[in-house]
Parts: C-alpha cells; sequence; structure tokens
C-alpha cells in the first residue's frame, strides 16, 4: 500500500522490457531494410532505365575503363616490380578507384535525384544516400570478380584470398559513404561551387589514392608519409588479397576502420546540421 491506500503495482520484470526493445529495434531494421532495398530498385530504373544494355551496363562500364588501362599496359610490355601481373594489379587497381570516383561525384545530386521519394515519411536522407552507395558497391564488386575470374582463365593467376580483397572494396565504399554525407552537407548550406569541384578533384587525386601505386615501391620516409591516407591502406588490403604474401603489403586495418568512423561520424554531424538548409524544390 502507499501512503494514498492504493496497491502499488509490482516493477514490470526488466526481461520483458528488453524483449520489447529489442522486438521495436528489429521492425525499424527489417522497415530501413525493405525502404533501402526499394530505393536501390527504382536506382537502377531511374539510372540505367531499360536501354543501352540497361542493367547490364552497370557492370560493363567499369569493365570497359579497366580492361582499356590494364590491357595498354600488358602489350606495351612493361613489367611490374616484384613480377606480379600487371592487368591484375590495374584491374585491383582501377575498378575500386571507379568506385570512390563514382560515390563522390554522384553524392552532390543525390537529393535533388530523388526529390519525390522524400514525400514519403518513412524515407529519409540517409536512406537515399545508403542505397545509392550500396548499388554502386555491389555492382563494381561484381565487375570485379568477374574480371579477376576471366584473368584467372586466361593467365592462371588467381586471387589469394578473394574473401580479403572483398572486404578492402567494402572498406572504401564505407569510407567513401562518409566524404559523401560530407559533399552533401556542405551543398545544403550553399556551397554551390563543391559538385564543380569534386569532379575534378576525384581525378587528380588518382596518385595519392593508392589506386595504381604500392607502398613497398618506396623508402622507408615516403612510406610513412604515404601511409597518413587512408585510401592508400585500402588499397594495399585489396592487393593483398589478390596478390597474397607474394609482395609486401603495408596496412593498418585499425587505422581504416577509424579513418572509416570519423568520416561518417562528421558526415552525419553535418548532415544534422544542414538538413534544414537542404532545398529540394
Amino acid at each position: 500500500m502507499d501512503g494514498y491506500g492504493r496497491s502499488a503495482s509490482p516493477p514490470q520484470p526488466a526481461a520483458p522490457r528488453l524483449a520489447g526493445t529489442l522486438s521495436r529495434f528489429n521492425a525499424a531494421l527489417r522497415l530501413q531494410a525493405t525502404v533501402i532495398g526499394a530505393i536501390m530498385l527504382r536506382e537502377l530504373h531511374t539510372r540505367f532505365g531499360r536501354h543501352n544494355l540497361g542493367y547490364v551496363w552497370l557492370f560493363i562500364e567499369p569493365m570497359i575503363l579497366a580492361f582499356c588501362i590494364a590491357g595498354l599496359h600488358k602489350v606495351s610490355g612493361h613489367g611490374m616490380p616484384g613480377g606480379v601481373d600487371p592487368l591484375a594489379f590495374y584491374i585491383v587497381g582501377y575498378t575500386p578507384y571507379y568506385l570512390f570516383r563514382s560515390i563522390l561525384n554522384r553524392a552532390a545530386g543525390a537529393l535533388q535525384a530523388n526529390a519525390p521519394l522524400f514525400y514519403h515519411r518513412q524515407v529519409s536522407f540517409i536512406d537515399v544516400l545508403i542505397a545509392r552507395n550500396l548499388l554502386d558497391a555491389g555492382a563494381v564488386l561484381f565487375a570485379l570478380i568477374v574480371m579477376l575470374a576471366g584473368n584467372g582463365v586466361v593467365t592462371g593467376e588467381w586471387p589469394d584470398d578473394p574473401v580479403w580483397l572483398a572486404i578492402g572494396v567494402m572498406l572504401i565504399a564505407a569510407f567513401c559513404h562518409g566524404v559523401s554525407l560530407l559533399i552533401v552537407a556542405a551543398t545544403a548550406w550553399g556551397v554551390e561551387t563543391v559538385e564543380r569541384v569534386v569532379h575534378p578533384l576525384t581525378y587528380l587525386m588518382i596518385p595519392l589514392t593508392g589506386a595504381f601505386i604500392a607502398v613497398w615501391w618506396f623508402p622507408a620516409e615516403v612510406q610513412e608519409i604515404a601511409l597518413l591516407n587512408p585510401t592508400i591502406h585500402m588499397f594495399e588490403i585489396i592487393r593483398e588479397g589478390q596478390f597474397g604474401l607474394s609482395v609486401p603489403h603495408h596496412y593498418s586495418l585499425g587505422y581504416v576502420l577509424a579513418s572509416i568512423a570519423i568520416a561518417n561520424v562528421m558526415g552525419l554531424i553535418a548532415m544534422r546540421a544542414g538538413r534544414r538548409h537542404i532545398d529540394l524544390q
């Protein structure tokens, strides 16, 4: 009895409360997964349509670009340091770089391109960006698998650890997702030059990303400076997945994960701050 003569209700056990919380969390997670899946399907239709080879173009485009660069190097007859297969080296360099460039270049116009979706209460800005970036990552990973399989059949050079290679690609996607949030937020704040600057900048950054260079090619003092760039670690992981221990690799997985976390947290904070400035008209 309490001071007013009423019977005090027994406290609710912790287990049912926890179960209810987990149930609501799972329901929200399933809803978000459904929304992201639907946006990915819509993005497939709007970006590639039913013409120009339709969905197949999603995979053919990076394949053509990577094979052109790798094929030219192969025909020239120039050997690679460590005796690695030049075709495989450029395939695992350019194709993930295509993902890097694609995510960053498309970020500024992502919300405008999907403006009608935001009339649906369940769709958020983050859902659209996740869907677009997952689509790019899946396409590039599939293209990479097909190209490396073809190279393996022709040359006998197969990936040493395909799973580790795929993890490296997804690490690039996760890092670029965080950077894409920052680009969208900057656009929302009215920085109109962002889109015009990002496109040429991604090309100028080719030598800096680590796509076409291996850290072990350089002296120790240069290696230390190069490894300040997180994308170089990611490309080293990809090359280790392809070539294994046949050549040295330099990376820190902890540094990569910390860089991804920082980029995404900063991106989310920037998106939250810039949300009210986003104009979808």
